[in-house]
């Protein structure tokens, strides 16, 4: 089986006094305890419980925030009317897709959840007043790389989602590794039953549907990355017929390098209970072959106006060419000379950035991307 490949990575599997950086310190009361009464005998307790208590510090806090929102803001969310056209950044994780959401979000056509928002996302109407203090509990660059992050920074929404629906989400592995294959369901839904199914969708709706109001109304379009959606084009369609889509890639020796540096630095952060090595390598394994797959048959039915490929290459490389391509391709070319500038001095201070060094891939683990990634390397014509 494939959950039992011996290992071909070595990664830091972490400690348990860690609080910082936690995808669930958002949660509220009700959506934790949804989520300790489906899972409480799968969490390591005495090895995790100062995680534990503090997440649950935090819903109690949290809960207060989003009463006020309720109070305050839930019946105009509710009646919020969601622009039709929004436009949604994929790619598998470590491909770029942040470099160009976070490029993207400079155009002020565009409506976007920032960390705050995914962060808090029952309770950031109420309580924007606390986001310049989130460094106490968050890092200033993300611990996987040396990106910028701060509460204002556009960031992925299905982290709300995961916390909104407690765990109806592939995001919820990064809690629970070594009951990954438990979550795959939550990728494309076409195993999933339907009140399952309606946990994410009604939380994906409610969340989009927030930050639609915060933005000032169903005037400007929503810009969406989350690297799980890449699994999701068809599903997407059909709740917005109207969506553009544009796809990130990487070769795929560099995204597993990325990936486990990613693993080594980051997920042990977030852990409830201690997995294996393998268990942290299958989930990027199967994660990688799983997204291709299903974008790959998806995309072909969507109209050549409403999607876009790119390279990291091209993106990193050469930023200001790559999105005007972007913006001419999805027939936006005319507003691009507006853009222009904007892209211009932001990849200026930029300019000093400095990208990750992987450990190089020993041989044993590039046949193995080899093999469960065969398709990538086919489809995108990377070589061997």
């Amino acid at each position: 089986a494939a959950a039992a490949m011996a290992p071909v990575i070595d990664v830091n599997l972490g400690g348990c006094y860690s609080v910082k950086n936690h995808p669930l310190s958002g949660v509220t009361l009700l959506q934790w305890a949804r989520l300790l009464r489906a899972r409480w005998t799968q969490i390591d307790i005495l090895t995790y419980w100062p995680r534990l208590l503090f997440l649950t510090l935090m819903a109690a806090l949290n809960t207060i925030g989003a009463i006020a929102d309720w109070i305050l803001y839930d019946a105009k969310i509710r009646a919020q009317e969601l622009n039709d056209e929004p436009v949604f950044v994929l790619g598998h994780p470590r491909t770029g897709t942040t470099h160009l959401h976070n490029l993207l979000s400079k155009d002020s056509r565009f409506a976007y959840a920032n960390t705050f928002q995914v962060g808090f996302p029952s309770s950031f109407l109420s309580t924007s007043w606390l986001a310049p203090y989130m460094g106490l509990i968050m890092d200033s660059t993300r611990p996987m790389d040396n990106m910028a992050l701060a509460w204002d920074t556009p960031q992925e929404d299905e982290v709300a989602v995961n916390q909104l629906s407690s765990g109806a989400s592939p995001y919820a592995p990064l809690l629970f590794m070594r009951r990954e294959p438990e979550f795959r369901k939550f990728y494309d839904f076409d195993d999933c039953d339907a009140e399952d199914f309606a946990r994410w969708r009604d939380s994906f709706v409610y969340f989009l549907k927030k930050i639609q109001f915060a933005a000032g109304g169903a005037h400007r379009r929503l810009l969406l990355k989350s690297p799980v959606h890449t699994a999701r084009v068809k599903l997407l369609r059909e709740m917005f017929p109207k969506a553009t889509f544009i796809f990130v890639h990487r070769h795929p020796y560099e995204v597993f390098k990325s990936a486990v540096t990613m693993a080594d630095r980051y997920y042990w952060q977030c852990y409830l209970q201690k997995p294996r090595v393998e268990d942290v390598q299958e989930f990027i394994l199967y994660q990688g072959a799983l997204l291709h797959r299903k974008y790959t048959e998806d995309v072909r039915g969507v109209p050549e106006a409403q999607k876009m490929e790119v390279s990291f290459e091209e993106v990193t490389e050469n930023t200001v060419t790559a999105l005007s391509q972007v913006y001419k391709a999805l027939g936006w070319g005319k507003d691009f000379a507006r853009f222009k500038p904007v892209v211009e001095a932001y990849s200026q201070s930029l300019r000093d950035f400095k990208m990750n060094e992987h450990k190089e891939l020993g041989e044993d683990a590039r046949a193995v991307v080899r093999e469960r990634w065969k398709a990538w390397f086919d489809d995108l014509g990377y070589t061997r």
